[in-house]
Parts: C-alpha cells; structure tokens; sequence
C-alpha cells in the first residue's frame, strides 16, 4: 500500500518529508569521510546493546526480540537526540501512545485508543517502585507529567496487560523510568536548559562508587516555565467572569523541585525522590480563570532493597516501602468565591521476590507483597475572602484505609533454541472490593532466521480509586460498591530484520474492557460513579528502524504508524484519532556532532455523541534538534531545539461543556548544556 492511497498521510506527510531529505542530502558525502572512525563505532556498539536489552517485561533482563511482549527501549543517547523537555516528549514517539491537555492543566497519557482524565490505566515506575501515589483520582500524571529527564538512562515502555506481575493500574501499558546510578555519573554532572514560554531547567547530580561496598548518587532538579498562554475561548471568560488574568489565555504555569537519591552499603540500597510542585489556573468545566488560583502537590518515596545470593541460579529480592502524596489546591470558581481542597494519601509496605534459574534456557520467579493505604487529612473550605474560608458541610471525601496483598508466579522458558514461552498469573485481594486473578501466557517464535512470531494473552485489573468510592459533590457522587475496572487483551504480530541494520514489527491487538468506571445518572445527585458498560480497542502498530553503515554511520531512520478502532456503545470513543504517526531521522555527521528531525502525524478527532461541534482537525508537526556531544575531552554537550517549526496551530479536544477547544503550543525554542567532571 502506497503512502499516496492513505489520503491522512498523505495529506499531512509530504510538507515535511522534504525538510528531512534536505537535512540529510547535503553531508552524505561528507560523513563518508568519517566511515571507520572507531570512537563513534564502540559508541554506538554500547548504544545498540542498550536498546536490545529489558528487563520491565518480564522483571527478568531479556533481549527485546525475544520478549512476549510488545515493548519500547528509548535510551539516554535517544532522549537526548530528539531535545526532550521532560517525559512526555519521549513518551509521544512511542507507538500507541498519544498525549493530550485536560480540563485540569495536566497532560493525559493515551494508550491504544483508551485515555482517562487521571491517566489511571497506565503504571508508572522509577526504576521499578511504582508512582501511583495519589490514592483519590489514581494515576500519576499529577506529578511526573512533566519529570525531566536530564538524570534518566532509560525508559521501558511495555503495551499490553501487566496485572499479572504489577497488579493494579497495570492496565493498558507499563512505563518504567531508569535513571542514572553511580557509575554512570562517576562524578559530578550539571546541566541547565532555556527556551521559549520562560522556561528554565537546571540540574546537579552527583555520583560515586566506592570498591564494591558502597555507593552512592544525588541528582537535583528544578524546572520553571510561565507556561504556554493558551488563548481561552471569549464566551468562556464572560460565563465565569474572568478578570484577573491577560485577556483570553490561561495559565499553564508550572514550577517543581525534585530531589533524587540512591545509597547502597554492602547490598542493601536506599532509594527514594521527593518532590514539590505548582501549578497555575486553567480553564475547564468550573475553574476560573485567576491569579490567585493555585495548586500545590507534595509527592515522595522511601524504599530500603536488598537482593540475597542464596545458591547458584538462586536469589531472593527484597524491599519495603513508604510514599506519600497530597494536594493543598486554592480555586477562585466565580468572581466573588473562593474554593480550598487539601488531603494526604500515605502506602506503606513490602515485597519478597524469589528468583530461581532451574537450568541454562528456563527461569522461575514468585513473590508476595502487601500494601497498606491510608487517606486522611480532608480540607474542604469555601467562602468570599480567599483568607478566611470556612469547612463546607460535606467535605468532598472522608478518611479511608486499605489493605491488599498479592501472590504472583512466572515461568520463563526456552523448549527450543528458537522458541521462548512465558507463562504467569496473579492473585490479589483487598479488603474493600474482594479479589482478582489475572493470567498471562505468550510465546515468541523464530521460524525462520531473522523472523519472529509472537502471541501473548493475558488480562489486567484497575482498583476503584478513593474518589470514586467516597467522592461527595452536590453534582456527582461516590459509590463505595464499585468493582474493579477489567481487561483482556490479545496480540500477536510479527518481528523481522531481512537487512543488516532493519528492525521491522507489525503488531496487531484486541482489547476488550469491561466493569468500566464511569458517571451515570444517580438518585441523590445528577451523576454517580458505577461499573458501567464496555468497550473494545482494537488495532494495528506498525514500527520500523534501519541503522545506517558506511556513509551515514551512526544515523538512523525510523518510523511507527498506528491505526486504532475504538469502540464503546457501538459507536467509535470520542477525543482520541484513529491514526497517528511518528517519522523520525538522525544524521550523525561524526562521533560528536548529529542533527535530528521528527514529524508528528495525528488524524481528525471526532466527538462524543451530541456534540454538534465540528470534529478537532487532525495535524502534523515538525521538530528539528541540533547536538554536539562529547566536546572537550568529552566533558561538554550542547544541543538545540525547535518545535513545531512551521507554527502549526493545533489543538486538543475538549469536553463538550468547553465551547472552544485547547489551543496548543506554538514554535517554541529550548537549547541545553551539560558538562561532566
């Protein structure tokens, strides 16, 4: 199928496509200069491995190729490449994967069709501890929407069911964020970013190895940016009596603070990360827009690990855990009314993991683990004088404690040197809702040299988070009976390299989501949270990349196209596309110097059912980075990037109680340093 007969690539593809062939045509003959420089080829020798190499899908280090599941690896070399401000700009290159504005002024995390307010069904971790720390709305984006990833090494992304090793919120995809340990900092690094919208990074990281005994590592950073000003929809402002701010724009204003450490003394590691966040106003379904509006978050996480050698092929994997999360959020929703909401969500707990590799091509794992949660400390005030507010009658939540345990199992097994079959399951059970089991089974199947067949099947859960099961609010109601959220997918594509340096992947998947937490009509109030109704996602992810040799050594050309169907009451879900798509091109001119390009492609968004607006039309974006790496003794790199190159207004949808819809950013600048000592 030509790109001609596709009308959307077509259409949004061929403005951009030059740009990138301009960019590579006029240094071929010059990189072929440099064919044979050995610096850049052991470089990229050790940056290949890297991509080659995870360890999220299964919890057990395996080549990518011969994984069951479907996973993406973006290395520290990658992120740096493409000029990434912070996760999500890494997280929008993977297929599948889409980002968006809310209501609230965070980014939403879709994922295969499926997207959430809360960005609930996707598990975020840092270097294994999981970051759903917000026990009320569940999800994480509260908090890590926005993580810099200056001190990240690597990120594992895993699409498809992971209850069946990381319980709930495991949903539809699992992201675990790697960051730097002491032997790659082996020293002290620092860096600092400028760019457009007054945003400013900076950070500091320290690290030191000390024999085999003890280590340790320090990373800080700070960002600040006034935000993106989007333009806010005039009948918007009247209805809400706006007059506090520059006319028609809100306030995406965001500042954070977060410090991360990792300690270790003869085997046992202490890690954690604190954070402190705020934000500004935005406009959405009942907040104003104003300058005395704020939101504050807290968010941090203690964890003590250890791993026990207790014969050969056998070791056991320990850890406990505490993390902390809470709000102290102050809305101005009308003119003369003023709005305070506060809590604090506390985790605590532990996991036992044993690992027992039975022979060269076959490795069991199991463990348990238990968790306790605990909500407290409600603030619900309002009144005229942001000053001198007074508790309203109903707080919008109460106290709530939960208790949950998990067993799980897995077998990793190689019957054939060209066959790898993975077979696995779950147990948990709280103390509010019951239990779940969730299975998981796949293979992956060389049938031919260079050729893989994959199958997985397996399913996952999503607890009811603490607002839907208390939430009280004169419009919308908890419902402390809801169930868990569950889901069933199967995948099965193909894996193929028919040329030296072409890595291609058809992916096709089937998901069908049931027991979904929604709002229906209530009896006491308008709406109430019920497991309500079903939905199928269903698709096909397309991926290919090719490593250049010779001329362009070091160069890379990728590209990944996703065509989604989902559906829900028989009618196609609203506010996600039904194609998008990433091209990407990397052009290493030497071992210090490479220019990158990315085009974003996404299809027309349509509405929900009712909605009379027209559909959000569907756009293509260019981004270009310049890097020079590894300068002065390799102790200095440069880059700088530019985003939405042709200022392309586009936007976000939103709900149909928004008249207008979330303009987006327009060309926008970032340039970065970092040094090494």
């Amino acid at each position: 199928m030509s790109a001609a007969s596709i009308p959307w690539i077509n259409r949004y593809f061929s403005p951009v496509i030059a740009v990138i062939i301009a960019l590579a045509s006029p240094g071929i003959s010059e990189a072929a200069e440099s064919d044979g420089d050995a610096e850049l080829e052991n470089e990229l020798k050790f940056l290949a491995a890297e991509r080659q190499v995870v360890s999220t899908a299964s919890k057990l280090k395996e080549r990518v190729e011969k994984s069951v599941a479907t996973t993406s690896v973006i290395t520290q070399d990658e992120i740096r490449h493409i000029g990434a401000r912070n996760l999500l700009d890494v997280l929008r290159l993977v297929p599948g994967l889409g980002i968006t504005q809310t209501m609230l002024g965070v980014r939403e995390v879709e994922v295969r069709g499926v997207k959430t307010l809360f960005s609930d069904k996707v598990l975020f971790m840092l270097n294994g501890h999981p970051l759903d720390h917000n026990l009320n709305n569940a999800g994480s984006t509260w908090v890590y929407d926005d993580l810099p990833v200056d001190t990240v090494k690597r990120i594992e992304v895993v699409r498809g069911p992971g209850s069946a090793l990381y319980g709930a919120n495991a949903f539809l995809a699992v992201v675990n964020i790697i960051t730097l340990n002491a032997k790659d900092i082996n020293g002290v690094q620092a860096s600092s970013g400028w760019g457009s919208f007054g945003t400013q990074q900076y950070r500091v990281s320290l690290g030191k190895q000390f024999d085999n005994t003890a280590e340790g590592t320090l990373h800080f950073n700070h960002t600040d940016t006034d935000g993106i000003k989007s333009p806010v929809a005039q009948d918007v402002l009247s209805l809400q009596g706006k007059d506090s701010l520059a006319p028609g724009t809100s306030d995406l204003s965001e500042g954070r603070n977060d410090l991360e450490w990792q300690l270790g003394y003869q085997g046992f590691k202490l890690d954690g990360r604190y954070i402190k966040k705020q934000t500004g106003a935005f406009i959405g379904t009942s907040y104003a827009l104003s300058n005395q509006t704020e939101q504050n978050y807290e968010d941090y996480f203690l964890q003590v690990s250890r791993t026990w050698k207790v014969g050969e092929g056998f070791s056991i994997d320990t850890r406990i855990y505490h993390d902390s999360f809470s709000f102290d959020n102050l809305s101005q929703v009308e003119p003369g009314f003023f709005n305070r909401n506060a809590l604090m969500d506390k985790r605590t707990g532990g996991e036992v993991q044993s690992n027992y590799q039975l022979t060269d091509t076959q490795t069991l794992i199991a463990g348990f683990s238990y968790t306790a949660e605990e909500q407290f400390g409600i603030v619900d005030q309002a009144g005229a004088d942001p000053a001198k507010l007074l508790a309203v009658a109903q707080p919008f939540g109460k106290d709530r404690t939960r208790d949950h345990w998990g067993l799980y199992a897995q077998d990793v097994w190689d019957p054939l040197a060209d066959v790898r079959v993975t077979l696995g399951a779950r147990y948990d059970e709280y103390n509010d809702f019951g239990g779940t089991f969730n299975p998981r089974m796949g293979f992956n199947w060389e049938f031919i040299k260079d050729y893989s067949l994959k199958f997985s099947y397996g399913t996952a859960y999503r607890a009811p988070a603490f607002g839907e099961l208390d939430l009280t609010h004169p419009f919308v109601s908890g419902n402390p009976n809801l169930s868990p959220e569950q889901a069933e997918t199967f995948e099965t594509g193909i894996i193929a390299r028919p040329l030296q340096g072409l890595t291609a992947q058809a992916i096709y998947y089937h998901t069908h989501i049931s027991e979904i937490i929604s709002l229906v009509p209530g009896q006491t109030t308008a709406l109430r949270y019920d497991n309500s109704g079903s939905m199928l996602s269903e698709g096909v992810e397309l991926e290919s990349r090719y490593d250049f040799n010779g001329i362009l050594q070091g160069s890379y050309l990728s590209a990944n196209v996703v065509f989604q169907n989902p559906v829900q009451n028989n009618q196609l879900v609203a506010d996600v596309p039904q194609q998008r798509a990433n091209l990407q091109f990397n052009w290493a001119y030497d071992a210090h110097w490479s220019a990158y390009a990315h085009v974003l492609v996404k299809g027309d968004t349509q509405r929900a059912a009712g909605d009379t607006r027209k559909e959000v039309p569907g756009y293509a974006l260019l981004d270009l980075s310049l890097l020079s790496h590894n300068l002065f003794a390799k102790s200095v790199d440069v880059s700088f990037s530019i985003y939405n190159l042709f200022d392309q207004r586009y936007y976000d949808p939103a709900p149909t109680s928004i008249p207008g819809d979330y303009q987006q950013a327009s060309r926008a600048y970032f340039g970065h340093i970092t040094l090494r000592y």
